[in-house]
């Protein structure tokens, strides 16, 4: 349990780096194609505020968990209206609940397998489903707690980056079990990969 607290603290420390990113700079270029350059990004910046899709989530277990559940994620420019359901949680507990994925958009978040288990312990640890599903990306809070037949429903908005507006590449996350008569949190339960539903525009 030791080592697996000092694998999160870790994981923390390096979630926070790879959270931070910095905006392109543009040094050393002329006035003129700066402000042609500015001019090209403005335009994809308002385009990508009109966009409006629908996606679907298909939350199936982690770890033995008996978890399962399904999502819908409504985008509308830079918002997201999250609907979540699941059942097979633990009951009367707080359950963390993320969008994870990578900033580097050529890279997708994937569920990942047992096989991720690498210091065998028959579990997949949040540290071991990162090279998986990457870092946090967006945080669905207040977390929900399952009732006390061990479901949960819940819904919220959010606003969101450019980053994440790629919402196919990255993965819905749920934790929190008990291992060894202990709750575990952070242990993830349930995974599940974003697909589009509707590639429709919104109005201008």
């Amino acid at each position: 349990m030791k080592k697996f607290i000092q694998k999160t603290s870790a994981f923390v420390a390096v979630a926070a780096i790879l959270f931070s990113f910095n905006a392109c700079e543009q040094a050393d270029v002329a006035p003129d194609a700066g402000l042609a350059a500015q001019g090209i990004d403005e335009a994809h910046q308002t385009n990508s505020m009109n966009l409006n899709k629908t996606y679907t989530v298909h939350l199936m277990e982690l770890n033995n968990s008996g978890v399962n559940g399904t999502a819908t994620i409504d985008l509308n420019g830079d918002m997201i209206d999250v609907n979540l359901e699941a059942s097979g949680l633990t009951p009367n507990m707080e359950h963390m609940q993320h969008i994870h994925g990578f900033t580097d958009n050529n890279k997708n978040a994937v569920c990942p397998p047992m096989s991720a288990d690498k210091d065998g312990d028959g579990l997949i640890s949040l540290v071991e489903g990162v090279p998986f599903y990457g870092p946090v990306l967006v945080a669905l809070t207040p977390y929900p707690t399952a009732d006390a037949a061990g479901m949960v429903n819940f819904m919220n908005d959010y606003g969101i980056s450019r980053v994440v507006r790629s919402l196919q590449n990255n993965v819905i996350v749920l934790h929190g079990m008990y291992v060894d008569g202990v709750y575990d949190a952070t242990i993830p339960v349930a995974c599940g990969q974003i697909k589009v539903m509707n590639n429709g525009k919104g109005k201008k």
